[in-house]
């Protein structure tokens, strides 16, 4: 009877102390941070998330590369590249006369997107660190951006693409990958994602057209735009 007792009380101190902790300022604050706000400096964790095999099945890395139509010789710029996953891929797609740049707000990130070229000997797959508010591109410089789940990270984000359009050459294009703003099996939380007509609306008030979208993906919405 005594040990009975004792278990049915400890359970209940167990059941009050995760009632304060989930119920507590800081935990909530974690659950409703800004995506904006997220940070990825721990690049040892986030190298298993981006780079997991089975991430393959659902973004499908080869037939977005090749639904892209790059030309030998374009630069690509990849913004928030994380670990690289699709800026390797762009650097062979546009060959040695062309160049991919992984543009990263994570110093760590970049570091090590520098070690993957060097292990890869892809001497076009570049990384550079650039600020939260500009990717500081040179006027006229790059044929594409690729923005694969990281615009609903952009803050300002009809401002950040009027600075961004200032780098595109000429008939170039900025594209979005990103996840639809719901209960999905991968990806963040509903209340991190923008949807599908936000990001259209966006683009629309930032000067840009849509040039094509794809249906090639079981998660996300991918369009192209041009201005």
């Amino acid at each position: 009877m005594t040990l009975r007792f004792s278990l049915k009380k400890l359970m209940g101190f167990v059941f009050i102390f995760l009632l304060l902790v989930y119920a507590s300022p800081v935990h909530a604050e974690l659950q409703h941070t800004p995506a904006s706000q997220q940070r990825f400096e721990d690049v040892s964790y986030w190298v298993k998330v981006f780079e997991d095999p089975e991430r393959d099945a659902w973004q499908k890395p080869g037939e977005v590369v090749k639904a892209l139509d790059l030309k030998r010789g374009d630069v690509v710029a990849d913004l928030g590249a994380g670990t690289g996953y699709f800026t390797r891929r762009l650097a062979v797609a546009v060959g040695n006369e062309g160049k991919a740049i992984g543009l990263e707000v994570e110093p760590k990130m970049v570091e090590h997107m520098k070690k993957d070229a060097d292990k890869l000997k892809l001497p076009n797959y570049l990384s550079k660190l650039i600020p939260y508010d500009d990717a500081l591109l040179e006027p006229q410089s790059v044929d594409m951006v690729f923005i694969c789940d990281t615009y609903h990270h952009i803050e300002n984000r009809v401002e950040y693409l009027k600075k961004l359009s200032k780098g595109i050459k000429k008939g170039g294009r900025v594209v979005v990958v990103d996840f639809h703003k719901k209960q999905l099996p991968v990806g963040p939380p509903p209340e991190h994602k923008l949807s599908e007509e936000i990001v259209l609306k966006e683009f629309h008030d930032a000067g840009y057209r849509v040039v094509r979208t794809h249906c090639i993906l079981p998660y996300q919405y991918f369009i192209e735009f041009g201005m």
